[in-house]
């Protein structure tokens, strides 16, 4: 994903090259009228103004194409303001064009060399056209450019160069500091402390020191059951059990059941028992946050391989099944090798089926958040496709069944937007708390057109019954002048 303001830069620099083109020729012409010089100077900077707006973005950040683009940019200005009145011409405003890619886009390095190489080329030739180098406007004309060169210079490097190297940094810093924590982790995973059978043992012995009893379990909480994971002794018949709850942080983890001597009272030491569980609350808590972990791990595996399988295995699958259609189909085969086309045919349709159902049970049931799965699709994007700019104030991204199916429509419409609308910025944006929200996907392409097949209109209509099933509004503007946008709005928003 490119920044934002780089792709306000890439605006700016729309406007004022087309801005600048259109003031030069058509100022040269009204002042000079329709001659060579004039054409000339009009053919080679609306060429160079329509091959630079042509090459893709990511082609114009390589060093090696971005000097090519600035120094061919400030010949073809310089050419057209030598052919229409020098330092008086109306092309002095198109000079401004490469001294603001190179500034804007790459940095002081090359827009301050971008600007040098403008001004002594102005200078050279207002000298050959024997005017005063100190006359107006040169002066003013020259300090333009270099007041035009540092400010976009320096803008690039304030809002572009430094977040990049302090996120670089940020991230980096992050990276070492869970490399080490998960360090600590493996060492202490093997570990004692963080056996809650061991855990659980030491404290009915510790507890058997100063408390009478004549038996006791421990157990954990796992969601709505309860895991025995340490016991002592044998309960006594005819003996009512004393539950102690395990808490932490006023969350219950677990319970401590002692079972009292026949004909004797449990007389426990608050402290001991309050050390007691507190040890094993610990010790319980920690399990439960491995176990978070390895969920979250597993989780992650199990969608990359549902996505692997759904992309390559299943695609791979189904071409295979058409090329063996093709060939029961065809005429002069043998009966033998057609019955067993037709048998392998039914196995890769038995195959494509279970490539379904594995990729579905693969599915995590839960749903990360909006802006989560909005970086994911906004990464799974073509690189030399729009921008996709995100921008969604997610307070609490919505229910688990909610946030299916927005995350498959929002999925859905940037799809379509990146293949299909030929924009070159799709935005991603919306709202969403417990109970309500919206989402927006918007694209600045040619807009959807009304005479195409029906078929191509299926993506559509998926979105409109995921919409139904959650009981949320769904609307679609559309264009030729501003794009398509799609909006869903669920909850009490």
């Amino acid at each position: 994903m490119r920044d934002s303001w780089e792709i306000r830069f890439e605006w700016i620099q729309t406007i004022l090259v087309w801005v600048a083109l259109v003031v030069g020729v058509g100022l040269s012409i009204l002042e000079n009228g329709v001659e060579p010089k004039t054409v000339a100077a009009s053919i080679a900077v609306t060429a160079y103004t329509i091959g630079m707006q042509a090459i893709p973005y990511r082609h114009k950040q390589l060093p090696l194409v971005a000097t090519l683009l600035a120094f061919l940019g400030v010949a073809t200005a310089l050419l057209a303001i030598g052919l229409t009145g020098g330092v008086e011409s109306p092309y002095l405003l198109y000079l401004a064009v490469p001294i603001f890619f190179a500034s804007a886009f790459h940095g002081m390095r090359l827009g301050g060399v971008t600007t040098l190489v403008a001004i002594v080329g102005l200078i050279a030739v207002a000298a050959t056209s024997t005017e005063d180098l100190l006359a107006p406007p040169l002066p003013a004309v020259t300090a333009f450019y270099a007041l035009l060169g540092v400010t976009f210079g320096q803008a690039h490097r304030i809002l572009i160069e430094e977040p990049r190297s302090e996120s670089a940094a940020t991230q980096y810093g992050r990276l070492v500091a869970a490399h080490q924590l998960l360090t600590d982790l493996a060492q202490l995973a093997s570990s004692a402390e963080l056996n809650p059978i061991t855990i659980g043992r030491i404290a009915l012995r510790d507890l058997a020191v100063n408390v009478p009893y004549a038996a006791g379990t421990i157990a954990i909480f796992d969601h709505d059951d309860q895991i025995v994971v340490a016991t002592r002794g044998q309960p006594p018949p005819d003996v009512d059990a004393v539950d102690y709850g395990i808490a932490l942080e006023g969350e219950d983890i677990g319970v401590l059941r002692l079972w009292p001597m026949p004909g004797a009272s449990i007389d426990i030491n608050s402290t001991e028992l309050k050390r007691s569980l507190q040890m094993v609350g610990l010790a319980f808590d920690n399990v439960l946050l491995l176990q978070s972990i390895a969920r979250r791990a597993v989780r992650e595996e199990r969608i990359r391989l549902a996505r692997d399988l759904h992309d390559e295995i299943g695609p791979s699958l189904v071409s295979i099944g058409l090329g063996l259609d093709v060939l029961i189909q065809e005429e002069g085969i043998e009966p033998t090798t057609r019955m067993r086309a037709t048998d392998m045919r039914a196995t890769i349709t038995e195959l494509v089926d279970q490539v379904r159902t594995t990729v579905a049970d693969l599915r995590p049931a839960e749903v990360a958040g909006l802006i989560e799965n909005a970086e994911m699709v906004a990464a799974d994007s073509p690189a030399d496709g729009p921008s996709i700019v995100i921008s969604i104030d997610e307070i609490e991204p919505p229910d688990t069944f909610v946030g299916t199916q927005v995350v498959a429509i929002m999925t859905e419409a940037v799809r379509n937007a990146v293949e299909h609308s030929g924009g070159t910025i799709v935005t991603i944006e919306g709202k969403s708390d417990e109970t309500s929200g919206w989402l927006r996907v918007a694209d600045n392409g040619r807009g959807i057109s009304r005479r195409a097949p029906r078929t191509h209109h299926y993506g559509l209509v998926g979105m409109q019954e995921r919409a139904d099933e959650i009981g949320a509004s769904f609307e679609i503007d559309s264009s030729r002048s501003k794009g398509t946008s799609i909006e869903v709005r669920w909850g009490e928003s």
